[in-house]
């Protein structure tokens, strides 16, 4: 009987000890055979699935331009830390400059095409509006060339056309495809996760759907830079046939021409970007600190995408809102918590609705589709004297370009610092929820085992004017 009860005590003490608790002994007190995992998650299986896959698709998703010849390696980590911060925290601030960039990058193949250089390619464009290509001239500090500007030197025969094969580029690049293979796997684990539990009416937690919207953006980014080089570190030299003065008095007829990032500003200004839009209605400095530039920074905004880059842009932004909406049956602890989840979730989604409208409205004007819709209503023959005019149009002098400290026009301001305000004060509720406190199951009454991790409601807004004032001020390079 003795020996019974030490048994059973025994027994016990092993099936509670702390250090061996997923091992279940048998009768005898041996531990044998395989032991399933619980039936439910903890919080920190839930916090270290989101946040490791937040962490590799912010790591692994970046592709930032060329450094600087004197960059140090800690400059380069600060740089990179503060991009995958902004992919984090504002994932669709990153998928705009990729989405820009992509547009700007099929414009140059299509340019190069029509010149008769077949061998440009996606990556070549990529490589050159990344900084990759450097001019070296005699009269003038070595500066990066982007591709419209290498396009105009190669095309008026002041340089000769880049040495550079499109798989040699492409060796530069850096990136890792293990990396990349294990952050699919995630991605995917994690999103047919959320299908799986949605499909059989089980609780997802709200860090979960923060998660799936930073990885919806994050897919949409690596397809924008699908074929842009990351971490090149040493860009092509590319040697004039004559000095950076000659090309310019040759071209323009004057010597003394102003600029204000590299001498070839009067081909494009490697903008326009975040400097460019915001700080001059708010009376602040544009004017880059060093000329010419030894880099081309990375907010710098290439080109407005549009056609088939606004689809998917547009695509994407909208998945990226609707998701928070998904979580509008949430259970939460506190009422207070329901409305600011479901008010935040209509604002997000809404004022992205409304940006797309007016964004899609100044595109037209941009564009001249308007004049040209009217046109084709009213004046089918107007609209032919139209075409035919644009095509013997100086292609150089038929983009019109802003000047450094002209306002931007006034429906581009209130779409932008409007729509601004409002989503980033949306976001303020849905931003770094999962840290903090475990509270309630979030399951309506039917527990399945689960937590939901919120955090608190004032350092959460606190966060979302935090990331309101980085949007207004911030000149990222």
């Amino acid at each position: 009987m003795a020996n019974k009860s030490i048994d059973a005590s025994t027994s016990r003490s092993t099936s509670l000890d702390p250090l061996r608790c997923t091992i279940q002994p048998d009768g005898n007190g041996r531990v044998t055979g395989w032991v399933s995992e619980p039936d439910f998650r903890g919080t920190w299986d839930i916090v270290w699935t989101c946040f490791v896959t937040v962490f590799i698709c912010s790591f692994t998703v970046l592709c930032l331009n060329v450094p600087a010849k004197d960059d140090t390696p800690f400059v380069l980590f600060r740089r990179r830390l503060f991009w995958m911060l902004l992919a984090i925290l504002a994932p669709e601030i990153v998928l705009t400059y990729a989405a820009g960039q992509w547009s700007r990058a099929q414009h140059s193949v299509n340019d190069f095409h029509q010149a008769g250089y077949k061998q440009w390619t996606m990556r070549m464009a990529f490589f050159a509006d990344m900084g990759g290509f450097v001019l070296e001239t005699r009269d003038c500090e070595p500066f990066p060339l982007n591709a419209k500007q290498l396009h105009w030197l190669v095309v008026n025969e002041r340089v000769d056309y880049p040495d550079a094969r499109a798989e040699e580029i492409w060796d530069k690049s850096k990136q890792d495809r293990f990396a990349r293979l294990i952050t699919a796997f995630q991605v995917s684990y994690t999103i047919l996760q959320a299908i799986g539990r949605a499909v059989q009416h089980l609780t997802i937690t709200i860090l979960e759907l923060n998660t799936l919207g930073i990885v919806v953006c994050s897919l949409m980014t690596a397809f924008a830079w699908l074929h842009k080089p990351a971490d090149v570190r040493t860009p092509v030299r590319i040697t004039p046939k004559m000095g950076k003065t000659t090309i310019i008095h040759e071209i323009t007829g004057n010597n003394g021409l102003a600029w204000r990032t590299t001498p070839l500003d009067f081909v494009d200004a490697n903008g326009p970007g975040w400097a460019m839009n915001v700080q001059p209605f708010m009376k602040m400095p544009v004017i880059s600190p060093e000329r010419p530039i030894r880099r081309i920074p990375n907010d710098r905004f290439p080109m407005d995408p549009y056609g088939f880059q606004e689809y998917c842009l547009c695509f994407a932004t909208l998945l990226f809102t609707a998701v928070h909406v998904a979580g509008w049956n949430f259970s939460f602890p506190t009422e207070l918590e329901r409305i600011l989840w479901r008010v935040s979730s209509l604002v997000l989604f809404s004022v992205t609705a409304a940006f797309w409208m007016l964004e899609t409205v100044a595109s037209w004007m941009r564009l001249g589709r308007w004049r040209r819709l009217y046109l084709w209503l009213t004046d089918r023959s107007a609209l032919l004297d139209l075409d035919d005019k644009a095509q013997q149009q100086d292609p150089e002098t038929a983009e019109k370009k802003r000047n450094p400290m002209e306002l931007p026009t006034g429906l581009g301001v209130l779409d932008h610092l409007a729509c601004c305000a409002a989503l980033r004060a949306g976001q303020a509720v849905h931003d770094c929820r999962g840290v903090l406190g475990a509270t309630g199951c979030g399951c309506d009454g039917v527990c399945h085992g689960e937590v939901v991790v919120i955090f608190p409601t004032s350092l959460t807004w606190s966060v979302g004017l935090l990331r309101s004032c980085y949007s207004i001020l911030s000149n990222t390079r």
